[in-house]
């Protein structure tokens, strides 16, 4: 079936809104981390069992959007990750108890936020627009993330300084319900589940039985390979920047300096996607996953040792580069080295393992704070964790160049 341009149009434009606001579920987390820590009493390491069942429930709930999908599509799929975020914040309006909250933050707003980015996305792109197309709509579509990062994650820490959380609860509720909700109730009568019934009846079922390949070394390095970037971003997501407000600890300076980094990386993020996807036309793909996974380590080296706003920046601009960039290159390796076929499945399997690594990331990292009271060791952690994941790109690039008929064909040019 043929779509109109300005069907496409509003695919784009919905989907870009949704992405922008659905950042607000992590990122006014990242910025009243300290604060829900306080209001419940508990230490970081019991805390960050929130945000650590949070990664966790977007591992496992990812393979159960992608079946609902086939299912009912994507457009109402990402109505329901909008009715079950408005239940969500609206139940976050109610007197604060740390249990409750790690029902609401742990599993609702994490099948919320799933239900409303990556998976139903990619199947809409890939319904409506053409295989040359498809790469940059989908890149367009998901850098509504970005954005947030720069737009919204300065107006958190901004209202950080005057607004409690269940105040900030009603914002988040009030737009989810005003504005995301009507935009998604357009996007499902632009696309109704019947056109998207004929594709999901005619999938040729397979008994190929790909879980095999789970078991074989190409998997298990591609999956610790990905846990590097996992841990990264958890780190980003829970631990940067309870870092940079002990750090800088004059009200002012921390507030500037948290709201512009996190703008800066935004942008830097924005810029990176499509910067690797121009890049990866004319390189090996494991080379470049090892560049990205090499200036993220030197990136939290910096930010070890970041003692003004300058350095700070520079920390920002290139984990913010290779931000996207290394979701985008595994997935491409594994397209090549699995096939459309069974692409879906292994990389489902292989998000599982990136979200294992955010779990441990996360609760480890606050952990570690409550006993060493710095947050020192997570960050050389997570740093080791990226040079291993270099040198998993660089083992692949190498073996390949040494074998070019080998089977993995990770190294393929695209």
């Amino acid at each position: 079936m043929a779509f109109a341009h300005q069907e496409k149009i509003i695919a784009i434009t919905v989907g870009i809104l949704v992405t922008f606001w659905a950042s607000s579920i992590k990122g006014s987390y990242q910025v009243y981390f300290l604060d829900l820590a306080s209001l419940c009493g508990l230490g970081r390491g019991m805390f960050s069992l929130s945000s650590a069942l949070f990664g966790l429930s977007i591992g496992i709930l990812s393979p159960v959007v992608g079946w609902i999908c086939d299912r009912i599509g994507p457009a109402l799929t990402i109505l329901s990750g909008v009715v079950v975020a408005i239940v969500t914040y609206l139940a976050m309006m109610l007197p604060f108890n740390f249990w409750a909250f790690l029902f609401l933050f742990g599993v609702l707003a994490a099948y919320s936020l799933t239900a409303m980015t990556f998976v139903p996305l990619a199947l809409l792109v890939d319904k409506i627009f053409a295989n040359k197309n498809k790469g940059m709509a989908y890149a367009a579509i998901t850098n509504g993330t970005a954005i947030g990062f720069m737009v919204l994650s300065p107006l958190w820490v901004w209202l950080n300084r005057f607004l409690t959380w269940k105040e900030l609860s009603f914002i988040i509720l009030a737009v989810f319900a005003s504005v995301i909700f009507p935009a998604c109730l357009w996007l499902c009568k632009v696309f109704p589940r019947r056109q998207f019934v004929s594709t999901v009846k005619s999938m040729n079922t397979t008994s190929e039985p790909w879980f095999h390949h789970l078991r074989q070394p190409l998997f298990i390095l591609l999956a610790i390979s990905f846990g590097g970037c996992g841990a990264s971003m958890a780190y980003i997501d829970v631990h940067l920047v309870p870092l940079l407000q002990e750090r800088f600890s004059n009200p002012n300076s921390s507030a500037t300096i948290v709201a512009s980094s996190l703008s800066i990386l935004g942008a830097a993020e924005l810029i990176g996607a499509f910067v690797i996807g121009y890049i990866l036309r004319f390189s090996t793909p494991a080379i470049v996953l090892s560049i990205l996974y090499l200036v993220r380590a030197i990136s939290l080296v910096i930010v070890i040792y970041a003692q003004d706003l300058f350095m700070c920046f520079i920390f920002a601009v290139l984990f913010g580069l290779s931000y996207m960039g290394t979701v985008i290159v595994t997935s491409l390796m594994c397209l090549k080295a699995y096939g459309e076929k069974i692409k879906g499945q292994i990389f489902g399997c292989l998000f599982t393992v990136h979200q294992l690594f955010v779990f441990g990331t996360v609760w480890l990292g606050g952990l570690t704070y409550d006993w060493t009271g710095s947050y020192d060791l997570i960050t050389w952690s997570v740093t080791g964790l990226c040079l291993i994941s270099m040198g998993i790109g660089l083992f692949f690039y190498y073996s390949d160049s040494h074998n070019p008929s080998a089977k993995s064909r990770v190294t393929a040019t695209p």
